[in-house]
């Protein structure tokens, strides 16, 4: 089944996004065993948002070249040297090297991945195929993540890493016995950078910029509180991941709801949603069951959320769509490194509940843009269509 396209590439992106959330449930065993503090090793998430961001800029246009299939073999040759690294790094400089070659990797896969599932679904099903691809988001959360902070407790961390190598050494052989039948669509490699003169993309990236920003900086630092603040175990902060990624998951069977609201009416819609669920976060931040329950609602309306800012920026101009994900996938994880590094103030001065009220903060000025009139944008559109604005 895994030689076939569509699973291969769901399976695929669970492993990218599974290299890309493991690593906060269980920073605080990591710091352990190499004598730093959480904070330090969090730092490795910001290393491999640069990665990411520097690679959808300058690598992923290379898929448009040598073929979206050959991109991610290659890409995910990156990721098993990356994660290689990170199972023998001795000392912390090493891991965020090893982080930042990862990001590298996923920067080129995450892209090629997109490309491909438009590319090998059915024809006039190419949104249907892209959703199905994008399970693998839910499934790196619910199985990945969790399993991972499992495992770090019964075999240690470095087995974490030494796992999801040889998973992606698996995937890339899969990948080499698939045949995608992709083409390529440019003869000299293309910029992304062209997508910054399209109307309407500065506001976009903004509201990509909020939904990520206090995404990864609630989520960068909710494991290092559940083990060192509440004194659990790594497996607990893995509980958190599992009821985000369940409310991620179960909110797909609502968008046929929130697609029938004007495209600005959904993405009010979501940062309204995630300014509740960052405030109740934080005022339970101290009730593990508490927390659990609403981090599930955390989870609905990131959903919610990350829905209506692709629709939007999607929708700025067909013809450039590449160029403008380019913009996005890059500004996304800026916000991983922004994350990593700003929150550290406030979660080592006040705890999590500060974090979250930053979050909290960066989901109120969402809603108050997408509240704002816009030249460029359409409140009629449903934002499920391709042609809606928000």
């Amino acid at each position: 089944m895994l030689t076939r396209p569509i699973p291969l590439l769901t399976a695929t992106i669970g492993v990218v996004g599974a290299n890309s959330l493991v690593l906060p449930p269980i920073a605080t065993v990591v710091a352990q065993d190499l004598g730093a503090q959480p904070g330090d090793i969090i730092q490795a998430m910001g290393a491999y948002g640069a990665g990411t961001a520097l690679s959808a800029l300058v690598l992923a246009p290379r898929a448009d070249l040598i073929g979206a299939d050959k991109a991610l073999r290659q890409a995910c040759l990156l990721l098993i040297l990356s994660l290689i690294l990170s199972a023998l790094a001795p000392v912390v400089a090493v891991l965020l090297i090893a982080h930042a070659i990862a990001g590298l990797g996923a920067g080129m896969a995450l892209p090629a991945i997109y490309s491909l599932a438009a590319q090998v679904g059915p024809v006039g099903r190419e949104k249907q195929t892209i959703g199905t691809v994008l399970t693998g988001w839910t499934l790196s959360l619910v199985g990945g993540v969790v399993l991972a902070a499992s495992l770090a407790d019964i075999a240690g961390w470095r087995s974490v890493y030494t796992l999801m190598a040889g998973v992606t050494g698996a995937i890339w052989l899969l990948l080499g016995r698939c045949d995608m039948r992709v083409t390529m669509t440019a003869t000299a490699p293309t910029s992304p950078l062209t997508g910054l003169r399209v109307p309407g993309i500065t506001r976009g990236l903004f509201s990509n910029a909020m939904l990520m920003l206090g995404f990864f900086g609630a989520y960068s630092f909710m494991g290092p509180h559940v083990v060192d603040t509440l004194e659990m175990t790594t497996s607990a902060a893995g509980l958190v991941t599992f009821a985000y990624g369940s409310g991620f998951g179960l909110a797909v069977f609502l968008d046929r709801f929130v697609d029938r609201m004007p495209a600005r009416r959904a993405t009010l819609l979501g940062f309204a949603g995630l300014l509740v669920s960052y405030t109740a976060m934080a005022l339970s931040a101290s009730q593990f069951g508490l927390l659990l329950a609403a981090a599930f609602l955390w989870g609905i309306f990131q959903h919610f959320g990350l829905n209506a800012v692709v629709a939007r920026l999607t929708a700025l101009d067909p013809k450039q769509r590449g160029a403008i994900m380019g913009l996005n996938s890059a500004s996304t994880y800026l916000c991983v490194l922004g994350g990593a590094m700003v929150f550290r103030f406030p979660f080592e001065a006040a705890g999590l509940s500060a974090c979250l009220g930053v979050s909290a903060l960066c989901a109120a000025l969402a809603c108050i843009e997408a509240i704002l009139p816009c030249p460029t944008c359409s409140d009629g559109a449903p934002s499920g269509r391709p042609d809606a604005r928000a």
